[in-house]
């Protein structure tokens, strides 16, 4: 399975397509290696946030960082997620999309 991604930061959106049911976002160092590192935005967490596919529901967790993750402008410490809600982790908003017909009974 895979999580289909649109990573937004500094006015540039990207696409990203991660192979996993489970993301874990944050900044690359010696001692942690994210699935989804977000290096460019120095306001990221080394650990920021992960998000998950279980039972065809989205989620996303802070994993304590200093300045916490939003979904839709409310900080949410744990929180289930659908398409189009937009993640905002640091100075970075992500949104997951749909990565196939399938997903599309996701929400």
């Amino acid at each position: 399975m895979s999580i289909s991604i649109v990573c937004t930061f500094n006015g540039k959106a990207r696409p990203l397509e991660i192979q996993s049911d489970s993301i874990v976002i944050g900044r690359n160092s010696t001692n942690n290696k994210p699935d989804l590192d977000l290096g460019a935005d120095k306001s990221i967490s080394r650990k920021h946030a992960r998000i998950w596919r279980e039972d065809g529901k989205f989620w996303v967790e802070d994993l304590g960082s200093t300045l916490g993750t939003y979904v839709n402008g409310l900080r949410r410490p744990r929180l289930q997620i659908k398409f189009g809600d937009q993640i905002k982790v640091g100075q970075t908003v992500l949104e997951i999309m749909p990565s196939s017909l399938t997903d599309l009974g996701a929400e």
